[in-house]
């Protein structure tokens, strides 16, 4: 079986080793001293630079892509690396060149944008432990007066939860209702290290496509470039929270599209649009994709909270 050097590939708590779609990843024996090389804010603060953590074995019979990636003879293992940088929030990808060439994948973690979907991706499953001498697995609470050094540690579930949503994303229904999840190329770009006007920018774009998805059957492309952005924010918020809007909400919802439109067009949003504004519109972007990929979205940071205070008043305290 064919192995591959994996970068960046951070393991959840005491585990070494992840099953998704087929791909066993194992960390590579020296793993806890190359953690501490990556860029990190659990150990010590560094700048740090791309590890190889993993080694990855490659299916002999591999299946084709789900998303929709412009190269077509790619495989489903860069549809699980995808997800596992979501949900991981660092970039990690194969090591599948030869020669010395330079990366230029982003070596930092991704920024804040994106925990709420990392947060909605709940471990379902108890922690559970394998008895070294028997082979048997017990929960948490049969493992009380066992030695530690006597059980292993098993996955709670990061490496099924990946694998659930890329056999979700799978189903043909889906497909057809997202348009094969194009936007979610999007979505990573929004949750990479940058200005938050570029991901704010990135997640509007995020929901015209979504708009454009939902309405495609029955309004033509040239009918669609014509809606209103007001109109299309309102679909989205009464399409995925059913919040029904009133004049007021409006009223503050048009002034988030003309900052939208400053910031597009002149570089600089305007004076009623700040950080915190932008801020609650990328949160509730993590929340859509949350529902999109079957989860049930993290509200951690408030952001229905936030959302509800913006329509009433047209502004963010945080």
């Amino acid at each position: 079986m064919k192995e591959i050097k994996i970068y960046n590939l951070e393991f959840p708590e005491g585990v070494r080793s992840l099953n998704i779609c087929g791909y066993i990843f194992d960390a590579v024996s020296n793993y806890d001293e190359v953690y501490k090389l990556m860029p990190n804010y659990n150990v010590t603060k560094i700048t740090g630079s791309h590890q190889i953590t993993a080694i990855v074995k490659i299916l002999e019979k591999e299946e084709a892509t789900v998303l929709p990636y412009e190269n077509k003879e790619l495989t489903k293992i860069y549809d699980v690396l995808f997800f596992i940088s979501i949900f991981t929030g660092r970039n990690v990808f194969l090591h599948n060149w030869e020669g010395e060439l330079p990366i230029t994948a982003d070596h930092r973690p991704h920024t804040g944008y994106g925990g709420q979907l990392r947060l909605s991706l709940k471990l379902k499953r108890k922690s559970v432990f394998r008895v070294k001498k028997t082979g048997e697995i017990i929960d948490t609470e049969s493992a009380q007066g066992i030695p530690v050094w006597d059980l292993e540690y098993v996955s709670p579930g990061f490496d099924k939860d990946i694998e659930d949503i890329i056999v979700y994303i799978s189903k043909e229904e889906w497909k057809k209702r997202y348009d094969d999840g194009y936007f979610l190329f999007l979505y990573r770009n929004m949750v990479q290290w940058q200005t938050i006007e570029s991901s704010f920018l990135t997640a509007w774009t995020i929901w015209e496509s979504l708009f454009s998805i939902e309405n495609r059957m029955w309004i033509s492309e040239d009918d669609l470039r014509n809606v209103k952005a007001e109109s299309k924010i309102s679909y989205i918020l009464n399409k995925y929270f059913d919040i029904t809007l009133d004049s007021k909400a409006r009223e503050n919802i048009r002034s988030l599209v003309n900052a939208r439109n400053r910031l597009l067009h002149f570089g600089k949003t305007s004076i009623s649009i700040k950080t915190p504004e932008m801020k609650m519109f990328i949160w509730i972007t993590d929340q859509i994709m949350a529902m999109i990929l079957g989860l049930i979205p993290d509200n951690t940071l408030n952001s229905q909270e936030s959302l509800k205070e913006f329509l009433e008043s047209g502004h963010v305290k945080m």
